[in-house]
């Protein structure tokens, strides 16, 4: 009876353990928008047709607020960089870096980049993007930035559009 009891309580909680585990990978990575949560589904579907890969999402998506004098909006950003798959170790990035989807509304515009950073200057929020050097003119090894700027209900940079 006491080890029927104790083979039962190793049952449970390994039952309770894989539920938590479960929801925890759940909602990790759960976007609030149906475009975030395509991106991330999509990366999902390729890792899995890739010999069964296992997928991680990580911390791919991070809600960000641009502004500057000429206005404020909230966008969604979809880091592919923080993607993970087990059966490939290189799906989601290459040589040039990863692909950062950014989302306004129902608009999802894409960049290759090699990192990115919010950064405030004076009342501008600011995206930074790290980019690849053939991008400004450079070889590929060279590094260079690019800003994202929100104003007058566009993203406004020198570089050209995605």
């Amino acid at each position: 009876m006491r080890n029927e009891l104790c083979w039962e309580a190793e049952v449970m909680r390994s039952v309770i353990t894989a539920l938590i585990q479960f929801l925890l990978f759940t909602c990790a990575v759960q976007a609030t928008s149906p475009e975030a949560q395509q991106l991330i589904d999509r990366a999902a579907a390729d890792c899995s047709a890739f010999e069964n890969g296992e997928f991680d999402a990580g911390n791919a998506f991070t809600t960000i607020e641009l502004s500057s004098q000429f206005g404020t909006v909230e966008a969604e950003l979809v880091d592919e960089s923080e993607f993970a798959c087990s059966s490939a170790a290189s799906l989601y990035c290459g040589t040039g870096g990863c692909m950062l989807n950014i989302i306004i509304g129902d608009t999802v515009s894409a960049w290759q980049v090699t990192g990115w950073r919010l950064i405030d200057w004076g009342a501008d929020s600011i995206l930074l993007i790290g980019r690849d050097g053939g991008w400004c003119g450079g070889a590929g090894a060279e590094v260079c930035y690019e800003a994202l700027l929100w104003s007058n209900g566009k993203v406004l940079t020198v570089g050209p559009a995605p």
